[in-house]
C-alpha cells in the first residue's frame, strides 16, 4: 500500500471515528486532522473539503464490498457481504444517509445496488424477461427495494438484520423465478 493510501485511509478512519459521536455538521477538517495526529494541510493534498472524504470513504468501501466482489463470489454471497458490511458500520452509514447537503449518496448507492441486482440476475441461465424495457425495470425496482433494506437494517437490531437479509433475498430469487 502506497504511502499516500495509507494516509487517505488514516485520515478516513479519522472521520469514521468522529462521526459516531458528532454530527456531520459539526465536524470540521481542524477536528479530523486532529484526530487523525496529522496536520491540517496534508488534508488538503489529498481532498478538498469534508464532503469530498465522505464520497471517497463510500466509494471506496462500497467499490471494495461490490466492484471487487462481482467476478469472485455469487450474488447470492454478495448480498450476504453487503448486509453484513453495512450491519458491520450501521453507525457510520446511518449517519452518512441523513446527509442533505451537497453530496447524495442515494444516488451513488443506487449504482452499486444496481450492480448487486445485475449480479444476482446473471446467474440465473434463462433471463425470464421478454424485453430490455422489463429487464431495466426489474433491476431499478429491486435496486431501489435494496437501498430501503439497508437502510432499515442500519437501524435494526442483530435478529431484525438477519430476517431482513434473508428475507430480501428470498423475494429476490422468488420474483426471478416467477416473473
Amino acid at each position: 500500500m502506497t504511502s499516500s493510501l495509507i494516509t487517505k485511509k488514516r485520515i478516513a478512519k479519522s472521520l469514521k471515528y468522529l462521526m459516531n459521536t458528532v454530527d456531520f455538521e459539526k465536524i470540521s477538517v481542524s477536528l479530523i486532522m486532529e484526530h487523525a495526529g496529522i496536520r491540517r494541510q496534508t488534508f488538503y493534498n489529498y481532498f478538498l473539503d469534508k464532503y469530498d472524504l465522505l464520497e471517497w470513504i463510500f466509494n471506496t468501501e462500497l467499490k471494495e464490498q461490490v466492484t471487487d466482489n462481482l467476478e469472485y463470489i455469487s450474488g447470492y454471497q454478495l448480498l450476504k457481504e453487503l448486509f453484513r458490511f453495512f450491519y458491520s458500520n450501521r453507525k457510520f452509514y446511518k449517519r452518512l444517509f441523513q446527509i442533505v447537503d451537497q453530496n447524495d449518496f442515494n444516488t451513488y448507492f443506487n449504482k452499486y445496488c444496481r450492480q448487486t441486482v445485475e449480479k444476482f440476475l446473471s446467474e440465473y441461465r434463462i433471463s425470464p424477461f421478454f424485453s430490455q424495457y422489463e429487464r431495466n425495470f426489474f433491476i431499478s425496482y429491486h435496486s431501489a427495494a435494496l437501498i430501503d433494506i439497508t437502510k432499515l437494517i442500519l437501524t435494526s437490531t442483530y435478529e431484525d438484520y438477519k430476517k431482513l437479509s434473508q428475507n430480501y433475498i428470498k423475494m429476490i430469487k422468488i420474483a426471478i423465478e416467477n416473473y
